[in-house]
């Protein structure tokens, strides 16, 4: 729904369900899409049920062959040749999603043919067992005008409709009383009112469920929007833009347990930037902090796309790299270790003066053989540190990959 998340929307629902009225107002942003929920709606519902009507419109012919025999062949031809054939056509057609936007009226058609083929056999009826019939023509409005969904337009105009052309049949009948004719049209006028206050009531429903369920997936849809947003702040740290330490966390765990399903090895680099306490000590800290955004801007663009960079503490950084062999892990230390020295980051708290570069150690583990998380940890530690001892702007690896 192209407003789910449209939050003006929200006075606009509460002053069509708080105004008095016959029916909720519905606001203009929202009538398209109520319209086609609601036409959804009645095809769902009308499909078998116009079947059923059929079937029971049709069995009215078993006692015509019985007592008006003078109009069983062409009510036979206007029920089975006519009626049934389009109502089985339009709901397989429907079904098939090929009616289009002409529901409606197709709709409106079928409904108002049995008023229309009753009028034709009340008209060309002789026989006095007729009255039957003809008395109980008006469930045919009760049928179609209250069971059969149909949208507004469409029920009003077939609620007008049929009371008129089974009022014009009494006048042209040769079976009906005069002193009849008025009491079978107060039924079918009353029956016809009585569809006008069911289907408003419908209505009334209808629009007050629609607006409040899209009331409540507005709700719910900025509540998503605004946990989204706190879940990145809490993944999230706010120097860097990078994953921190807590995502760190989370993301391993995903990927420790993906390796061991899929039996694929998980690598870990820890990279440090050298000295990056001297530089602290003589740029002051807006510049060092200005230096951990370069170095992780850097490092962003020089791993996997599947790979996650996290801002692992202080000055240090953590790449987790998930489907990784050894190759490939040292691989990416080393592009990261020569991006960020070619970034070129003058560092003059060092004596003699250099530029900011990182060491780096890395691990790969394979988690389906029994290792554990910390493991992997450890040895990238590790092996950072020796890069650090062995004269730093290195990569330094575990000899002994598990």
């Amino acid at each position: 729904m192209p407003t789910a998340f449209d939050r003006t929307l929200l006075p606009l629902i509460d002053r069509a369900l708080a105004e008095p009225g016959w029916l909720p107002a519905m606001p203009a942003a929202l009538q398209a899409d109520y319209a086609a929920e609601r036409l959804q709606q009645c095809r769902l519902f009308n499909r078998r049920l116009l079947i059923t009507l059929t079937l029971i419109f049709d069995f009215y012919w078993v006692g015509e062959f019985y007592a008006e025999p003078e109009i069983v062949s062409l009510s036979g031809l206007l029920r089975f040749g006519l009626m049934t054939p389009a109502v089985l056509i339009f709901t397989e057609l429907d079904r098939r999603g090929r009616v289009g936007r002409r529901y409606g009226a197709w709709l409106l058609l079928l409904t108002v043919t049995p008023a229309i083929i009753s009028a034709v056999l009340c008209v060309h009826s002789s026989a006095e067992a007729a009255m039957l019939d003809i008395r109980a023509t008006p469930l045919i409005l009760l049928g179609t005008s209250i069971a059969v969904r149909m949208p507004p337009r469409e029920f009003l105009i077939n609620t007008a409709a049929a009371p008129l052309i089974f009022i014009a049949s009494l006048f042209a009948s040769r079976v009906v009383p005069a002193g009849e004719i008025g009491s079978l049209a107060l039924i079918e006028v009353s029956i016809a009112a009585a569809a006008i206050g069911f289907n408003l009531q419908l209505e009334w429903r209808d629009r007050r469920m629609f607006l409040l369920n899209t009331a409540d997936r507005i709700m719910r849809g900025l509540l998503d929007a605004a946990n989204q947003g706190l879940v990145r702040e809490t993944l999230t740290d706010p120097l860097t833009g990078v994953a921190n330490r807590r995502c760190f966390d989370d993301t391993l765990a995903m990927f420790w347990q993906h390796g061991s399903a899929q039996q694929r090895a998980v690598g870990l680099i820890m990279a440090d930037i050298d000295h990056f306490k001297l530089y602290n000590d003589h740029y002051g800290h807006q510049a060092g902090d200005d230096c951990l955004r370069r170095v992780a801007a850097r490092i962003g663009t020089l791993i996997r796309e599947q790979d996650v960079l996290a801002r692992y503490g202080g000055e240090e950084f953590a790449i987790l790299l998930p489907d990784a062999s050894p190759e490939t892990v040292r691989g990416v230390a080393e592009r990261v270790r020569q991006g960020v020295e070619e970034l070129g980051l003058t560092h003059e708290g060092m004596a003699p003066p250099g530029i900011v570069t990182l060491s780096l150690g890395y691990g790969c583990i394979a988690p389906h053989r029994g290792a554990i998380m910390r493991d992997l940890v450890a040895i990238a530690d590790s092996k950072l540190y020796a890069a650090k001892r062995n004269g730093r702007n290195i990569v330094a690896v575990s000899e002994t990959q598990v």
